[in-house]
């Protein structure tokens, strides 16, 4: 109370006005106040915290929760920073597989002796030089991503968040990385393995992986919250049209009619979304071209897997660090006019190749097959036409409707749905022209329906 000695205090404290003393007073009141709304944000900013934590919790896992304590992601943190800063990456590129591990043990070994004072069991300094090699030598913890066959997609949106798609289900997983700088050195290694580059200056990249994975990247500046990964897994075995059927994505008439259409020539575009399964159904439909015959195949990162003996495969390839030495589809496709192909495959029309395909499908080079992203075959013969359009070559509108409708076949429209399975959802016949509109006939589709009890489309196809 004011006025009176404070304990331990010899010297007389001045007593103060009534004025002064209401004020002190407002201003205890104003600070108590003050005080518990910040304790009332605080417990609302907790629960906000909390219940984002509920929802981003993994809904899969790939770690073992018994080995993989805190004590042990902080051990393996500390780990993983050390490695990147001692180990002579020149050096190690000269060694072989085998010597390469064992250095990488060995190093990692002597850190965990000498440097890291967590206490681990033996299981967990096992674990940690197997994820030590993995880091430096493979893909890091998206390894045994890689490896599991039911993984589609790996999605990472900075290094504390993993997701996958498995059976068309995006899912969170329990993987991470221990640090920004931990994922940049994945990512970078993986650009490296196929002569690309990514930095501040190059801050985005679209790469094949060794197992034919499509891998893109995107890292800051350009990313705001930390690096970005996209890698579309590349299926070791092919799937067959008749899987489609066993999988209720298409119907077995639909599928005999593919069958059909794949052997006597047939130019067929596959249109989609992203994700569809467009590269997958163009892989499955080429199950059905002759042995005999000579196909080219073109693509900006090679995804098809063709049995055939007579194939010619080839890759768009950008521009090097000094801008210069980009091959462009378009140019590849020209020259494959040159190579006597039976048929060519496009691995996706998205530029002004466009009007080159067209030419070689109205030039004797009958069952060429290409994608496209629309969401229908109709709105895949506007595509074809925006995209002629915005190339260099002026053709009247009737004329180059007379020469899609000319060239194209048959549309095959394929969709990841409500319930994550992909369909076939249309196959349209394009009739040809009437006045000055191309005329599209469907011919099967599927008619969806509303969804079951287990999260499931339900429909039916005609």
């Amino acid at each position: 109370m004011f006025g009176k000695k404070p304990s331990g205090n010899n010297l007389p404290v001045p007593t103060q006005s009534g004025k002064e003393l209401k004020k002190r007073q407002s201003q205890a009141l104003e600070r108590d106040v003050s005080s518990v709304n910040e304790k009332k944000l605080f417990e609302y900013t907790a629960r906000i915290s909390e219940s984002q934590s509920t929802a981003h919790k993994a809904e899969v896992s790939f770690a073992d929760s018994k080995l993989e304590t805190s004590e042990y992601t902080k051990a393996k943190k500390i780990l993983t920073d050390i490695l990147l800063d001692r180990i002579d990456f020149g050096a190690l590129r000269t060694l072989s597989e085998p010597m390469k591990r064992e250095r990488v043990r060995d190093v990692a070994s002597h850190i965990l002796s000498h440097d890291i004072q967590v206490p681990l069991t033996a299981q967990q300094v096992d674990l940690l030089k197997d994820q030590a090699v993995d880091d430096l030598l493979g893909f890091g913890p998206i390894e045994v991503l890689m490896a599991d066959p039911d993984v589609a997609d790996i999605m990472i949106n900075g290094h504390q968040q993993v997701y996958v798609e498995k059976k068309g289900k995006i899912l969170l997983t329990d993987i991470t990385f221990g640090s920004e700088k931990h994922l940049l050195s994945v990512i970078q290694k993986i650009v490296s393995l196929v002569g690309r580059r990514i930095d501040e200056s190059s801050p985005m990249v679209d790469a094949r992986m060794p197992d034919g994975s499509r891998f893109n990247a995107i890292i800051p500046p350009l990313a705001l919250d930390g690096c970005l990964v996209s890698i579309r897994k590349f299926r070791k075995q092919k799937m067959a049209l008749q899987e489609y059927v066993e999988w209720g994505s298409m119907s077995q008439q639909m599928c005999d009619f593919l069958k059909i259409c794949g052997n006597i020539r047939i130019n067929i575009i596959i249109s989609g979304g992203t994700g569809s399964g467009k590269t997958t159904m163009l892989n499955a439909l080429s199950g059905n071209i002759d042995h005999k015959e000579r196909v080219v195949t073109i693509e900006d990162a090679a995804e098809l897997q063709l049995q055939q003996p007579h194939v010619l495969r080839l890759e768009t390839r950008p521009s090097n660090m000094e801008g210069v030495g980009e091959i462009t589809a378009r140019q590849l496709v020209k020259n494959a006019l040159r190579m006597r192909p039976d048929r060519i495959i496009i691995g996706e029309i998205r530029g002004d190749e466009v009007i080159d395909v067209l030419s070689a499908m109205n030039t004797g080079h009958d069952g060429s097959m290409a994608t496209i992203h629309a969401n229908s075959p109709k709105d895949a013969m506007s595509r074809i036409e925006n995209l002629v359009g915005m190339s260099s070559v002026k053709l009247s509108l009737p004329s180059l409707r007379t020469q899609i409708a000319s060239a194209v076949h048959l549309v095959v429209q394929v969709a990841r749905q409500r319930d994550g399975r992909r369909r076939v959802t249309h196959i349209d016949e394009i009739a040809g022209i009437d006045g000055e509109q191309i005329v599209t006939r469907n011919l099967f589709g599927f008619r969806p329906g509303p969804m079951d009890s287990h999260g499931n489309l339900t429909g039916e196809f005609y």
